[in-house]
């Protein structure tokens, strides 16, 4: 082999290095520049934000809040007042024996009218018609011996004057003149309760009224003091009511002002009232104040005993205001609201809350109707802040086509 037909072939490095290092090179050349890129990525969306906080100016520490307000709202001086009572007769009187015997008649049932002094029922008694009889023949005997006595005594008074008789025979007639006139009058005091007795024999009504119950009939034996009542007879005309008044309404209750009720059995229907008496007292366990009215009830409608529903006018200014229940402050010290001044200053105020009817409150203390009350206040409300007040917008008139 000749040296002019040799051919030595000259190969670079990199050809000349195995194919499995150059696999690896290409590798970790992409995953540098994959690196390199998601690190530029967060840079510049780290720096973005900075970049809009550096442009736009900071927001003022200065800023006055917002608000809305309202001027609370005085309660009507007249409260209209609705009470549950039950009806009763004016007068409800139980009619008992005062004599003992058997029912002869009765003349009235239930629910008959009756006039004062109408005999309701006759009592056959046989036994105080003796005993009547009996005490008059004892008087007559009592009566005989008294004219003796008497007799006896006004001569032996002539004869003691003329010394006839001792003073101790004088005394003798004497005492027995004075008995026999005591026992006279026992006679005649027990022949006026014999004849009480008597006419205690007609069952009598009391008053004009109704007669509400008869508990006897024909034959019963009825005895005087037993406690078993024979009748009971109501006055209707007018009637009574009881209700009771909440002690903070106690003062406004005044005798002879005009009310009204309503029972079921008349729907629609009121009928007229009057208070004519009041207790002066608050009942410690109900807190109340017992109030009674009275019905006319000329016409006999309303019946005793029914239920009924009074309703109560009751004039006097209690102070009271009311506000939206959504101007209520809840901190630590109590129920507060929020009050803005002439000035554009906040006032945390302190109030007593009376009454909470849901969407209203009813304040007892702390507010007047010129004061501004914040409504929806935010929880960072606090006292000396200025605010802006934003007054709302009125109600649009209604047009009409």
């Amino acid at each position: 082999m000749s040296a002019g037909n040799l051919k030595v072939s000259e190969t670079p490095e990199c050809e000349t290095a195995p194919p499995k290092t150059r696999k690896k090179r290409i590798i970790v050349f992409f995953a540098v520049g994959a690196i390199v890129a998601v690190a530029a990525a967060l840079v510049s969306r780290q720096l973005s934000p900075l970049s809009n906080q550096v442009l736009q100016p900071p927001s003022s520490p200065l800023a006055e809040m917002t608000v809305s307000v309202v001027h609370p709202e005085r309660v009507p001086s007249t409260t209209v007042l609705n009470l549950p009572g039950q009806l009763q007769a004016y007068t409800d009187a139980p009619i008992f024996a005062q004599t003992s015997g058997y029912l002869k008649a009765w003349n009235f049932d239930i629910g008959a009218k009756v006039k004062a002094n109408d005999i309701l029922a006759e009592i056959d008694t046989p036994e105080v018609d003796q005993e009547l009889v009996q005490a008059k023949a004892q008087l007559q005997v009592a009566q005989s011996a008294l004219q003796l006595s008497q007799v006896t005594y006004q001569r032996n008074q002539d004869l003691f004057k003329q010394n006839v008789i001792t003073s101790e025979e004088y005394d003798t007639v004497t005492d027995t003149y004075r008995e026999n006139q005591a026992m006279v009058a026992a006679d005649q005091a027990n022949i006026a309760q014999l004849n009480a007795l008597e006419a205690f024999k007609l069952v009598r009504a009391p008053f004009d009224g109704i007669v509400t119950a008869r508990d006897t009939d024909i034959g019963d034996y009825v005895a005087a003091g037993s406690g078993t009542q024979l009748f009971r007879v109501a006055r209707t005309s007018p009637l009574r009511i009881y209700v009771n008044v909440p002690q903070d309404l106690a003062q406004l209750v005044k005798i002879g002002l005009e009310e009204t009720l309503t029972v079921p059995e008349f729907p629609g229907r009121t009928f007229p009232a009057h208070i004519t008496n009041a207790a002066g007292a608050v009942d410690p366990i109900s807190r109340s104040l017992q109030t009674e009215l009275q019905i006319p009830n000329e016409t006999g409608e309303l019946l005793p005993g029914a239920y009924a529903e009074v309703s109560l006018r009751l004039n006097g200014n209690r102070g009271l205001v009311t506000i939206p229940a959504n101007a209520w402050l809840f901190q630590r010290q109590g129920a507060t609201v929020g009050l803005v001044h002439p000035d554009g200053k906040v006032e945390i105020r302190k109030v007593t809350i009376y009454l909470n009817l849901g969407d209203k409150l009813e304040i007892s203390r702390g507010l007047s109707d010129l004061d501004q009350v914040i409504v929806n206040p935010s929880d960072g409300l606090t006292n000396g802040m200025h605010v802006t007040v934003i007054s709302p917008d009125p109600p649009h008139p209604l047009t009409t086509q």
